[in-house]
């Protein structure tokens, strides 16, 4: 059983920054909604620490939340309203941009699953699956192992790496950039109308 610290909740100028950790996060599956957040910033560290922290603006930041909860072998995490929080009826309401910006530092060689809509997403780190599941947005990897899968509708998928064993297909859009040398990390990219690009590094 994972213990749940919540270290901080601080209102910077505009904006709310709140911060939690999960200690003994010792589950191998870990799944992130990311919905209401246009950026997600993925990465590891060795241990079983698993730590959150939400950059969050916007007309309701003092109504958002983050949670990490967990549910049989599965630990989620996601962000949303407070369960008390009524949306004012007013016509003004839908157009109140919420704003929420996640980094979060994950237990190494762990499943992980990330979902969501317009989200950016940037990913690096050592993971034993990692999915990534967007509509549009984009998704960035940069120096990322061993087993990645990204799957978009619309979303640019972005990969930055000194070799790996790569699939990378997109229906409608384009796949292109540089020529990779094969290695032990397995990379599955797939679009169906976004672009893919392929970068070497050094």
């Amino acid at each position: 059983m994972g213990l749940l610290g919540f270290l901080a909740s601080i209102t910077v100028a505009a904006q709310k920054v709140v911060k939690k950790t999960y200690v003994n996060a010792n589950n191998d599956y870990i799944q992130i909604d990311s919905n209401n957040c246009y950026q997600v910033d993925l990465t590891t560290a060795s241990g079983d620490e698993l730590s959150v922290e939400a950059i969050i603006d916007g007309e309701y930041k003092k109504d958002l939340v983050v949670n990490i909860e967990q549910e049989g072998q599965t630990i989620l995490v996601n962000t949303g309203f407070q369960p008390n929080f009524i949306f004012p009826n007013d016509k003004l309401s839908a157009h109140k941009v919420v704003s929420i910006r996640l980094h979060i530092t994950l237990p190494e060689y762990h499943d992980i699953r990330l979902y969501g809509t317009s989200s950016h997403v940037n990913a690096t780190g050592n993971y034993k699956n990692l999915k990534v599941d967007l509509a549009d947005g984009v998704c960035e990897l940069r120096n990322i192992g061993e087993n990645v899968q990204v799957k978009t509708q619309r979303g640019t998928i972005y990969l930055f790496t000194d070799k790996g064993d790569i699939l990378a297909t997109s229906a409608y859009g384009r796949v292109s950039g540089s020529s990779i040398p094969s290695g032990n990390s397995v990379y599955d990219l797939r679009s169906v109308e976004g672009d893919i690009h392929l970068k070497k590094t050094e």
